[in-house]
């Protein structure tokens, strides 16, 4: 591809980049998984992506990503056919191609081609042959065996293939295939009119066969068997089109129009659920059979001609094969007239046995686009504007004191519209967990076998929806939490055997809604976090004053989150160079999110990374406090009252603390925070606010809530920066700015004061 490529070419390799690394993406973890558990259906499936990819590879001419891909294939297939049996080492290989074919894309989206990749290639090709050639010998490389005789090995009954659960098909696969599946047949079907209606231009063939190669392809990937059939018979017709060979009839394109109605209609199956069942496939498969021309080579070779003369003839054809015979000297003039006759006849019998074709026309029953992100971002933005519009048009300051029915009807049915217009934009953007959980079955694998360590992966929450923006956010804090994880906490085989543990640790990734937020859980099973080692670190760092006595187990463990700070003895390369974890803090913020840690030597640490649900409105409630407004998010509300004396209770240190119930809960002054002065200085004079967040509760003092509306957050100036116990602001109804209070932040002030009063009771 030396030649410039015009912009349908472009965006034909666009497509094959995106499409091959989804299913790279889909199955790069059930590669990890052939080493523990060697399904049949999983490594067909897995056969099924070399396959594809080597075909589209071929098809745009990327030879490097095409050996490479044909190599895997070949271990895949006689891996599948029983003749070599999977040893660890195939899957590492495997999980190499993969790399491979990852840079290799890269290359190809920005060169269009794969031409410095042939380096790799080599060697990776090299490596897949060698381990081939081993397999057959019987000399397999082993990765620590296991102590098992030949003979235990001989007694084990074989499985049958009915013994293994079929790989699972996700919504989200099912709903990827037919999203791409409907956009590839409604471009086929367009094609494919326009040729039916002037069949001399055949320029569009080219691009019709592109769509039901990739369709094929999709089917082959999916285990889609039937219709990945239909479609290959489909695939060779066009191809014979495209290469200028004879049909039965002169334009196909009425047959291939009702065989891709068949298409359809199985698309619209599989994404109601069922399978791809089609009726009477057979049938349609010989009536496109019927439409394919018998070559003249078949009958040459009746007639005695040599078929190494007619090969040698169709690969230098640039005229017909009979004259090229002719001219050679290697058939005679009767041959060729009596081959020719003998094709003519059998396609005169092919024109009488094909049946017209009849179009039941089927409409694809989902209608998806693709959208550029900056546009939903443009539109969610728009949206909140609409919002702060809304507000200042029905809380507008000129209306007060005014009865205005209509116009209060109106301004209710308009809010409600907003709000249903905010909601539906927001899940627009937001896809479920499992595509960024399961990429990370690779990092820990490969970050184990490197360690030396044995890890069992749990995820759970995977159908736990999220913002695609926000999920490309917490990919890089997740990789280096999970790192982490695996380096610090969780101990080596020996040494959890000698605690008393499962040699084999685990790592549970877990995602869940709650309070109005996402929370992404990495918990694990190991030593736990050395407070010890973390003052020590942080002392001779100058992070802390004096020894750290007086800080709270909270407090110690966010230390690690502290710029180059690591306690690891040395640096490996996966972790211990003190960066990383500060790095996780800084995305976080970026997304409005808290990071909490929480750890028990010798049993675990668990860090739970806290999202917020939306990051561009809330329902918020107005509260005052002197001349100043903020807003509260409602979700963090539990209830409000006014006190009496006898329920306030103060420390020693000066702590006020309120009894609600049977609890005794710290008290937040609002009018501390923000540096202003209350109407009362009084608890009685004023009203409380019950606020909760990570299951810790404490109050609010304010002097006056004034109402409740819906808050669209507008982040703080760079110039003013980060302010403790507030995450933005917004505009109200009169155009005047209110801060919006972050009750995360404000937790941790609270919580102090909990501690020294649970500790004063402690003490008498």
């Amino acid at each position: 591809m030396s030649m410039p490529l015009d912009d349908d070419q472009i965006e034909i390799i666009q497509e094959f980049a995106t499409e091959s690394r989804d299913m790279i993406e889909q199955l790069e973890p059930a590669i990890i998984e052939l080493g523990q558990n060697s399904d049949p259906e999983t490594i067909n499936a897995i056969f099924r992506l070399f396959h594809s990819m080597k075909g589209s590879a071929g098809f745009l001419e990327f030879d490097h990503m095409t050996r490479v891909a044909h190599a895997a294939e070949n271990l895949l297939d006689m891996i599948r056919n029983g003749e070599i049996e999977l040893v660890p080492n195939h899957v590492t290989l495997l999980c190499a191609a993969c790399d491979f074919a990852k840079e290799a894309l890269d290359m190809v989206e920005s060169d269009y081609n794969d031409d410095a990749m042939v380096a790799p290639a080599d060697e990776i090709s090299e490596q897949l042959h060698q381990a081939i050639e081993l397999a057959k010998a019987g000399d397999e490389p082993q990765e620590e065996p296991e102590e098992e005789s030949a003979e235990e090995v001989k007694e084990e009954p074989a499985s049958s293939e009915d013994d293994f659960p079929q790989m699972e098909i996700t919504d989200e696969m099912r709903v990827s295939f037919v999203q791409e599946g409907n956009e590839l047949l409604q471009s086929t079907e367009q094609g494919l009119l326009a040729w039916g209606e002037n069949p001399e231009e055949i320029d569009s063939i080219g691009d019709i066969f592109r769509n039901i190669h990739s369709f094929k392809g999709n089917c082959g990937f999916f285990g889609f068997a039937q219709i990945e059939k239909l479609s290959h018979q489909m695939e060779n017709i066009l191809d014979r089109v495209k290469s200028g060979s004879k049909l039965s009839v002169e334009n196909p394109a009425d047959q291939l129009l009702a065989a891709l109605d068949v298409l359809q209609q199985a698309v619209n199956n599989i994404s109601d659920g069922k399978d791809d069942t089609v009726e009477n496939i057979e049938q349609h498969l010989n009536e496109l059979q019927a439409l394919t021309a018998p070559l003249l080579g078949d009958f040459l070779v009746e007639e005695g001609v040599k078929e190494e003369a007619i090969s040698k003839a169709v690969e230098t054809q640039k005229k017909p094969v009979g004259e090229i015979l002719l001219q050679q000297g290697t058939a005679s003039t009767e041959q060729v007239n009596t081959a020719l006759k003998k094709q003519q006849e059998n396609i005169n019998q092919a024109k009488a046995a094909a049946k017209p074709a009849s179009r039941t026309k089927t409409p694809a029953k989902r209608q998806d686009i693709r959208v550029e992100l900056g546009k939903l971002d443009s539109l969610i933005n728009l949206i909140g504007e609409l919002v702060i519009a809304e507000n200042m048009l029905i809380h507008n300051p000129d209306l007060k004191g005014l009865e205005l029915e209509n116009f209060n009807k109106a301004g209710q049915h308009m809010s409600k519209l907003v709000r249903e217009l905010q909601e539906m934009a927001m899940t627009i953007r937001m896809i479920p967990v499992s595509g960024l959980f399961r990429r990370m079955i690779r990092l820990v694998h490969d970050i184990s076998v490197k360690a030396g360590k044995k890890v069992d992966l749990e995820l759970i929450g995977e159908e736990t929806e999220m913002d695609k923006t926000v999920i490309e956010t917490i990919t890089d804090p997740l990789v280096h939490l999970l790192r982490n994880s695996l380096d610090h906490g969780l101990e080596p085989p020996d040494e959890r055997l000698a605690a008393g543990k499962d040699e084999k640790g685990t790592v549970k990734l877990s995602a869940r809604h709650e309070e109005g937020e996402v929370w992404v859980t990495i918990e694990d099973n190991g030593r736990g976090l050395n407070k010890e080692k973390i003052l020590e670190k942080a002392m001779s760092k100058g992070l802390i004053e004096g020894d750290g006595s007086d800080m709270t187990d909270k407090q110690i463990n966010n230390l690690i989150f502290a710029p180059g700070f690591s306690t690891a003895a040395q640096i490996t390369d996966i972790s211990g160079r003190g960066v990383g974890m500060d790095v996780v803090k800084k995305n976080l913020e970026k997304i409005k999110g808290k990071i909490d840690v929480s750890s028990t030597p010798g049993q675990g640490s668990k860090i739970t990374l806290r999202i917020p649900l939306t990051l561009a409105i809330i329902d918020g409630m107005i509260v005052r406090v002197g001349t100043a407004t903020c807003i509260v998010p409602t979700l963090s509300m539990l209830e409000a009252f006014r006190p009496e004396m006898d329920q306030i209770t103060i420390t020693p240190d000066g702590d006020e603390l309120a009894q609600v119930r049977d609890n005794f809960l710290p008290i937040v002054r609002l009018h501390d925070i923000l540096g202003k002065k209350p109407d009362s200085q009084q608890l009685a004079d004023g009203i409380l606010i019950v606020l909760e967040s990570q299951e810790t509760r404490f109050c609010l003092f304010i002097d006056e809530i004034l109402g409740q509306q819906q808050t669209v957050i507008k982040g703080l100036s760079d110039f003013i920066g980060n302010v403790p116990g507030v995450s933005g602001c917004t505009i109200l109804g009169d155009g005047g700015v209110c801060l919006i209070l972050d009750v995360g932040t404000l937790v941790d002030s609270a919580e102090s004061k909990k501690i020294k009063f649970e500790e004063t009771k402690e003490n008498k």
